[in-house]
This record gives C-alpha cells, structure tokens and sequence, in this order.
C-alpha cells in the first residue's frame, strides 16, 4: 500500500523555510526574543460526534518544531513557531455496501494516524525568574495543515439484505486488517484550542530548558466525504421506515469528530 501524503516534497521545503526563518529571528533575539527546539511526545484520541462512531481508545505519538516568544514585557509574550505532530485514535463505526442481490453492512475498526503541520499563536503569561526558573501558563489557536492520513482498517461483516430490502444480522468474526488511505476524507485544514503550562529553568546566559504540558484539541469535525451509518448507542444501528420498501432500513449519515491530544513538550531555550 502506498503512503498517503498530500505532497511528498512538502517536508523537505517545510525544513528549509524553517532553517530561514530561524536564521532570520536570531539576529534579533537581543530585542526580546526566545528561540527553542523542541520535542512533544503525545496521547491522541478521537471525540465521536453526533452517534455516528464512537471512540475505541487513544494512541501514542510524538511531534517536534520549534519555538518563537516575543517578549513584550518581562512577564508577557506573545508564543508562536511551527510544529509538526502526529495524532489519531481508534473508532468503530458501520459502513454500507450494495450488492447485486441487495446490500451487506460491515462493522469496521479504524485506527487511523494522520500527520499535521501548525502554526500556534498563544498569549504566554510568565512569572519573574524564581532562582533559575520561570513558570508560564499560556492559551491560544492553532491552524493545522493535514500532510498525511492513513489508517489501518478492520472490517466484519454484520447484516445482509435481500432485493427486497429485508436484513438479516450475520455478525461474523473480523477479517485481517487492511492499511488504507484517508487522504480524501481528512479535511485539509485542522483549527484548534491550545492550553498549557510548564517552566524554563536557565542554564548561563539565554539557554535553558524548557518542559510544560499542552492540550491541543480541534475546533471542528476533521471527515468529510465518509459515508456511515447512524447507530443509537456506537454498537446499535438506528433504523427507520422506508416508504419505498416497506421494511425498516439503517439512517444513513456521515463520520462526525475531531481528534484531539495531550502533549509533553521538552525542549531547549536559546
């Protein structure tokens, strides 16, 4: 299977714009400005919206990027930088494929992974130095750029359907997993809410580590084009009367959720 990057030349022109604009902040770090490395392991998961899905556990990853705070008094800055960050989760969800004879209905778990680049911009708020240390707590935005989606897909078969659209639950085992693209139904761009809090203790001079906490979550649904079924509890479909048919059919819908993260972020201040 292939990859599903959206351009496979977009990371290597990302670093080189990235080494710029460092090149670029440094010559003015002595008016007031911090540059960091850092890297941000993360807990990820997937908030189901609306019963189409519900949420099966979360997944480990990780992120790195750099920082930019500009400090406009001592104990206020304004923090932004680029960062690179995966995330995901594991949903299970119902799917519909029609037959020559009727229709089957598949349970499927998805593990998916998808791979953003973001600007945040967040309001810091720190203290004065306490011997060596700062403490900061801070909150903003963030926009994402979805690089790359991917999952891997585990499908059994659940109902069958006749011509004359009557079901009938056959609730098999599941098959092996299959990995799969997700390019086309990850949204391009992934807005989200940033909180977090942490400290830098300073080593000489400017240089110092930096390690704090951040809750990073999306401002909105992150699928689209991915048809389901509505369920009434995540593992019961909902039906509905069909006019047409007579018999009661499954509501279609579409996948609703956004997937959030709670990262670790260690890194270096210079």
């Amino acid at each position: 299977m292939k990859h599903s990057p959206r351009n496979p030349h977009f990371m290597k022109h990302f670093l080189l714009t990235a080494a710029c604009f460092v090149t670029a902040c440094t010559a003015v770090q002595a008016q007031g400005y911090h540059l960091g490395l850092t890297l941000s392991p993360n807990v990820s998961f997937t908030d189901a919206r609306e019963l189409s899905h519900v949420g099966a556990g979360g997944q480990a990853h990780f992120g790195y990027g750099f920082i930019f705070d500009a400090l406009f008094t001592e104990t206020y800055a304004i923090g932004t930088g680029v960062n690179v960050f995966y995330n995901g989760g594991r949903v299970a969800y119902f799917e519909g494929t029609p037959t020559s004879e009727g229709a089957v209905i598949h349970r499927v778990e998805l593990e998916h992974k998808q791979q953003y680049v973001e600007i945040p911009l967040t309001f810091k708020m720190r203290t004065k130095e306490i011997g060596y240390s700062t403490y900061y707590g801070q909150f903003g935005v963030g926009l994402g750029l979805n690089v790359r989606s991917e999952g891997t897909r585990t499908a059994s078969l659940f109902a069958t359907s006749d011509s004359l659209g009557t079901w009938d639950v056959v609730n098999e085992a599941p098959g092996d997993p299959a990995l799969v693209s997700l390019v086309d139904q990850t949204l391009l761009f992934r807005p989200s809410m940033i909180i977090g809090l942490g400290f830098e203790r300073r080593f000489t001079g400017t240089t110092g580590l930096a390690v704090g906490l951040r809750y990073n979550m999306a401002l909105r649904n992150q699928y689209q084009a991915f048809p389901i079924y509505q369920t009434r509890t995540g593992n019961e479909l909902l039906f509905e009367f069909d006019e047409n048919t007579g018999v009661e059919q499954p509501v279609s819908g579409e996948m609703k959720g956004k997937t959030g993260q709670i990262e670790l972020c260690v890194g270096v201040m210079f």
